[in-house]
């Protein structure tokens, strides 16, 4: 991984957006989600910070409630 606010998974890159509890998420350990209907999200410790649809675009839902 690069020093940006992205993470790798499974050949997607998924941006993560800054929120009011951090600037960036450079070289933080984060760990990503897939659910069974493929689409996946991203958390800080127990704070989801964002989710994507399968093909790992944003979902419309892009961040979860804090």
């Amino acid at each position: 991984m690069g020093n940006d606010n992205t993470v790798r998974y499974e050949r997607r890159v998924l941006q993560i957006p800054a929120d009011k509890h951090r600037h960036h998420y450079v070289k933080c350990k984060v760990r990503v989600h897939e659910y069974p209907d493929e689409s996946l999200a991203v958390f800080h410790g127990p704070r989801c910070l964002a989710r994507y649809q399968a093909d790992g675009t944003p979902a419309d839902d892009q961040r979860a409630a804090a």
